[in-house]
């Protein structure tokens, strides 16, 4: 999933739930749970599509949606709307954790998965270009939920 889906479903927990005791775990699994469901990318652990400028500049703008997210709870203010941000976050981290394969990638040196790396790409059972169907009906979904949060 993209860091953008991840951040809203984040956010959705914290709106939602209220309690960080409770959100704050969910939004952290969450990433583990929307990984498992089809999404787009690729199964190959070599793409080349890494060391792309097109790869760089999708990782830009799926950053600053991110950030665009957090500054919009930020405005509206809704009920639980810094639980929401801080779970935006937490469900979005873990990709951080792809942050050396991308750098490695991008020097041309070689990438050895880590035990986390692992874990995560065993999750990815389907990765692939039709994923981005269900990236996107994800998204407006997320979008519709959220939505009425803000106003």
């Amino acid at each position: 999933m993209t860091a953008t889906n991840h951040a809203l479903t984040g956010a959705i927990i914290g709106l939602v739930i209220g309690e960080p005791i409770l959100a704050i775990p969910l939004a952290f699994a969450s990433h583990f749970i929307c990984d498992a469901l089809p999404h787009f990318g690729s199964q190959d652990p070599n793409d080349g599509r890494i060391k792309t400028k097109g790869f760089r500049n999708y990782l830009i703008v799926d950053a600053m949606l991110c950030f665009i997210l957090v500054a919009i709870l930020f405005v509206a203010q809704p009920n639980n709307w810094l639980l929401a941000a801080v779970c935006a976050f937490l469900a979005a981290s873990p990709d951080f954790g792809w942050i050396n394969r991308f750098i490695k990638a991008r020097s041309g040196k070689d990438w050895k998965p880590s035990l986390f790396s692992k874990f995560a790409i065993n999750i990815q059972w389907f990765q692939r270009p039709i994923g981005a169907v269900v990236e996107a009906a994800w998204f407006v979904a997320a979008i519709i939920i959220i939505v009425p949060f803000l106003r």
